[in-house]
């Protein structure tokens, strides 16, 4: 692909454009961090394995529930800005009402497959998580007007909240994990009060009579392949976490998870960039020589930064694990380089991604993502078993490539982009 670096970083303004994106970014990835270090370095590695699976599981069900909703918001509402009011107000009626479903599915499921999690914490957890299923709701509602300062105000404030009675309550009043959970639901629900005093601000108001049924239905019908390009991303993002649980045992999964954590991390070099892209790409999907161009910009920088990064997370991988979450996590070395492979992958397949689903597109990513998701399964059933996180490790880089190369295609097909 013949792009010419020099031409694309010249009066390049998205990271000024995206300030508040990276702030978000930060700020939440520290927060995650910094929580999941404390209960990592408090508690048994089964224990911390054991909440990490059953966080992990809550997410699967909320991205089910989501019906692709959130992202269906933000693109709606920056093609349809003067809607935006009625948008809010029809997904987030629907998500309340999912949220009936929702709650008993998990804990059913949760109950049967993991008997020996307390169904209390299952509960906080499953509570907690959907909340922040509606703060994405409000977020991308945001989003879609290109306000991002107001996100990171409510976010920061909440976490804040969350992080210093997290610590207080772990080191002086030494709270069990369920006590601990519930402090950071409380917290989400701070962000979502504050959420919706920035829409309310911004003319964005919640109201019950834009909502019928039978607009709800059509929504869905129309934010569903979305969804499940979403899901089946996000599964086989997470799918090996829940597959270690069970094939291996909690200790196992602790292990994967941190190694999984710091290259999550990494993804904040380039992430907030592909934040602002999204609403760009919508506001551009009718003019497919607009979206080329975007496309050939930030595969550049994109390539650049998530490339250098990858260099420097194999490299730092040793000292990162035993100076962050020590020695009882030595395991989680290899499990770091093995992943740092796959940053430029993720990096890039979350660029022909938002492409894909800016334009339109949304049954493409669907069927790409379920193949990924396939094959995904297929080799970590194959060989967790026998390589333990190593396997799982390896697994996810091959499935990064794999879902960016199927976009690539796609993406220079449609944009009838040149390779020579």
């Amino acid at each position: 692909m013949a792009f010419k670096i020099g031409k694309y970083f010249g009066n390049f303004k998205v990271v000024k454009d995206g300030k508040y994106v990276l702030l978000i970014n930060i700020a939440d990835r520290t927060f995650s961090f910094v929580i999941f270090l404390l209960l990592a370095r408090n508690f048994a590695p089964g224990e911390y394995g054991e909440v990490i699976t059953l966080f992990t599981l809550a997410t699967v069900f909320v991205t089910i529930f989501d019906f692709g909703l959130s992202l269906f918001l933000q693109r709606e509402t920056a093609f349809n800005v003067y809607r935006a009011g009625e948008l809010f107000s029809k997904v987030f009626t629907i998500s309340l009402i999912l949220f009936v479903v929702y709650l008993p599915a998990l804990f059913g499921f949760a109950s049967v497959f993991y008997p020996d999690i307390p169904a209390g914490l299952i509960i906080i957890v499953a509570v907690a998580m959907y909340e922040s299923s509606f703060i994405s709701i409000c977020n991308k509602s945001l989003s879609g007007i290109n306000n991002f300062k107001s996100q990171y105000n409510a976010l920061w404030v909440s976490r804040l909240y969350i992080l210093l009675f997290f610590i207080a309550g772990l080191f002086f009043l030494h709270f069990d994990l369920d006590s601990l959970v519930a402090i950071m639901l409380i917290g989400f629900f701070l962000n979502l009060v504050l959420l919706f005093r920035f829409l309310n601000k911004n003319d964005i108001h919640y109201t019950l009579r834009h909502f019928s049924f039978i607009e709800a239905k059509a929504i869905l019908k129309l934010s569903i392949p979305l969804g499940l390009a979403v899901l089946f991303n996000f599964m086989y993002d997470k799918i090996d976490v829940l597959l270690i649980s069970k094939l291996k045992d909690f200790s196992e999964v602790a292990y994967y998870n941190v190694g999984y954590g710091v290259f999550k991390s990494a993804m904040m070099s380039y992430s907030f960039m592909l934040a602002v892209g999204f609403t760009r790409v919508s506001k551009l999907s009718r003019n497919k020589r607009a979206v080329r161009l975007f496309f050939e910009k930030y595969f550049t920088v994109v390539l650049s930064i998530s490339g250098t990064v990858s260099i420097l997370l194999y490299f730092s991988s040793n000292w990162l694990i035993k100076f962050i979450y020590s020695v009882k996590f030595i395991p989680s070395i290899p499990v770091l380089q093995i992943l740092s492979a796959g940053l430029i992958g993720a990096a890039l397949n979350n660029l022909t991604g938002i492409i894909l689903n800016g334009i339109g597109l949304f049954k493409a990513v669907m069927y790409i993502t379920l193949f990924g998701l396939i094959v995904n399964i297929i080799l970590n059933l194959a060989f967790i078993p026998t390589y333990g996180v190593l396997a799982a490790a390896t697994v996810t880089v091959f499935t990064e490539y794999f879902i960016f190369f199927f976009e690539l295609y796609y993406i220079l097909k449609i944009l009838k982009i040149k390779t020579t």
